[in-house]
């Protein structure tokens, strides 16, 4: 068991969904607002998962919350190419944010692969 706020991978995580909320908060219409849900619910599920895992029992269980964060990165990460493959958000603010969650799933992955080797 952690303190998961002293992990940096939360802190990005974190970081990133509050930047997704004001990236989206414009985005109005009904069958926008429905992708603004999504992409904010995935955003903020990466940083839960890690805070989730931080106080699981092992390391086998943080490891699978991790690999949950590191889903919700990707499920992310797909809602961003979507707003921007149907022009809900222009590209200059859609490809930091892509860069942005591919850098905290990439921390995600090296983290997990650390816990798992030290757990084991």
């Amino acid at each position: 068991m952690q303190d998961f706020k002293k992990l940096k991978v939360w802190d990005r995580a974190q970081s990133f969904a509050a930047t997704v909320y004001g990236a989206t908060a414009a985005l109005s219409g009904r069958d926008v607002v429905s992708l603004r849900s999504q992409l904010r619910r995935a955003a903020q599920s990466i940083a839960a998962n890690i805070a989730e895992g931080a106080n699981a029992a092992g390391s086998r269980d943080f490891a699978r919350y991790l690999q949950m964060a590191i889903a919700s990165a990707s499920e992310t990460e797909s809602h961003l190419d979507l707003a921007l493959r149907t022009a809900v958000m222009p590209a200059e603010a859609v490809m930091p944010l892509i860069d942005d969650v591919i850098a905290v799933r990439k921390m995600l992955i090296v983290l997990r692969r650390r816990v798992l080797e030290n757990g084991a």
